[in-house]
């Protein structure tokens, strides 16, 4: 817990021993989650709301989005009472909202991804000037680009995974059991309640998104969960000190989805496709090409970053010294996996899109 939170108003999570407090954190969001999603899922079919299929989509029938209508329901109420009146925490949660309205707009009419970047920024931008930033070089000239773009990085790299029944929400309770882990470890229980908080309502939504899928996250889930994955990996109270072990272990944290979006935007630029396009070249695509049950691919994708979760709460208690032969030797594995996966055949539809067939985005 940093100095700041010590000297805060205690709020109603602060006045609960450890063994209440994370348990109400994580099980309300999820229980919130799993009242809230077929609502919103009755809601979405009234309205039309609906993913049809055709072009680059897998799934065989219209199904609902606004999914993250029914993530940020509980998980707001819950965050509200974790953040107390801790600034940056609330700013957290009311940059999420923002996010969140954002994609909940495109999935009614679309928006421009122009717009969406702007108000990703903006939300990097606001973490920044209440103080959750990427403090590599404790320079305001390096670490407010560094603090936006970690921001757009992350939300889009969550918007591209979410390609698949269950993996956004899955990845996204990964990566958070990983951050309460370590906020928790270091005794920062607002962080580490507001992570299980995420935690506990993508696993709730997980119940109705588990293929096959009843209704889809949508971008107002996808864009929430990476903004809140990404706010909170700046949040984490690390020891100060030398950064190798602080962005290792950030980016750990958030390592299957960075490494979807990498693979994908390196396969458009070597195919010269437009990089926003939606397509059928992702990970989870590529490792149906290869004959994979699609839950099996689902559990892969999960377990993978459950243990870069693991090593990322191995990783930041290391000395500078250990951390750089690790991370050398993560950087390897990455490139080595990055090369596989770009040997693997892509489904149909990206190959006809490459093509010259028009494929829906």
């Amino acid at each position: 817990m940093t100095a700041h939170d010590r000297c805060l108003p205690v709020n109603l999570i602060e006045d609960l021993s450890p063994v209440i407090r994370y348990p109400i954190a994580f099980l309300l969001p999820m229980v919130g989650a799993l009242l809230l999603t077929p609502a919103v899922a009755r809601l979405a079919h009234r309205h039309e709301v609906l993913d049809h299929p055709g072009g680059h989509k897998v799934h065989g029938q219209a199904t609902p989005y606004l999914g993250g209508l029914a993530v940020g329901g509980g998980l707001m109420l819950v965050g509200l009472f974790a953040a107390g009146t801790n600034g940056e925490l609330l700013t957290i949660l009311g940059a999420g909202l923002m996010l969140g309205l954002v994609g909940l707009r495109d999935d009614v009419r679309s928006v421009s991804p122009w717009w969406r970047l702007s108000f990703e920024a903006a939300a990097g931008l606001a973490l920044w000037v209440v103080g959750v930033r990427a403090g590599v070089f404790d320079l305001t000239i390096t670490d407010l680009p560094l603090t936006v773009l970690w921001v757009v990085t992350v939300v889009n790299a969550f918007n591209f995974i979410d390609n698949m029944d269950g993996a956004a929400a899955g990845i996204a309770a990964a990566s958070a059991i990983g951050i309460a882990a370590i906020a928790g470890h270091n005794g920062d229980f607002l962080v580490a309640s507001l992570a299980l908080a995420v935690g506990g309502a993508a696993i709730g939504f997980l119940r109705y998104n588990f293929p096959p899928a009843r209704i889809f996250l949508g971008d107002a889930g996808s864009m929430l969960l990476g903004f809140l994955v990404a706010a909170l990996t700046l949040k984490l109270d690390l020891p100060v000190g030398d950064a190798a072990p602080r962005v290792l272990s950030t980016v750990l944290l958030a390592a299957v989805p960075l490494f979807d979006l990498t693979l994908v935007m390196t396969a458009r630029t070597i195919g010269r496709r437009p990089l926003m396009l939606g397509g059928t070249d992702h990970t989870t695509h590529r490792l149906r090409e290869q004959g994979l049950p699609v839950r099996l691919v689902l559990l892969i994708m999960i377990a993978a970053q459950g243990i870069c979760s693991a090593l990322s709460f191995i990783v930041y208690q290391q000395p500078s010294e250990v951390v750089l032969v690790v991370g050398g030797a993560l950087a390897v594995t990455w490139l080595m996996m990055l090369w596989l996966f770009l040997r693997m055949p892509e489904a149909a539809t990206t190959r006809e899109a490459t093509a010259g067939v028009v494929v829906a985005s």
